[in-house]
């Protein structure tokens, strides 16, 4: 189940989506290397450690696969509250899979 089934709507209805490979989508400012730690929360309390991480400068892949639907969305909100408060963004890679990127990091698509 990915975000959009959560909330009913369906991520083919929205325009600006497009549907590239990570890799394609991820632009280094600087030509630094930004590290990806990548996390598969199995709990509430698994959020400090992935804010942690965004504070330390680092990415954030998490799998959300692993939790139950209110789970989910609990650790979703708390997280996109983080990665605001750091000037950061968040990018849906695919299903249950969402990148984290503090400032500096450009993901393109």
């Amino acid at each position: 189940m990915g975000l959009f089934d959560l909330f009913g709507r369906d991520p083919k209805t929205k325009n600006d989506r497009v549907s590239t490979p990570f890799d394609e989508r991820v632009n280094f400012n600087d030509n630094k290397s930004a590290p990806v730690s990548v996390f598969s929360p199995t709990a509430y309390s698994d959020v400090e450690a992935i804010i942690d991480a965004l504070k330390e400068g680092k990415n954030a892949m998490v799998h959300l696969a692993e939790l139950k639907t209110e789970t989910a969305v609990r650790v979703l909100d708390m997280l996109s509250g983080a990665i605001y408060a750091l000037g950061g963004g968040v990018y849906e890679m695919g299903k249950n899979v969402f990148m984290f990127s503090p400032s500096g990091v450009e993901v393109n698509g």
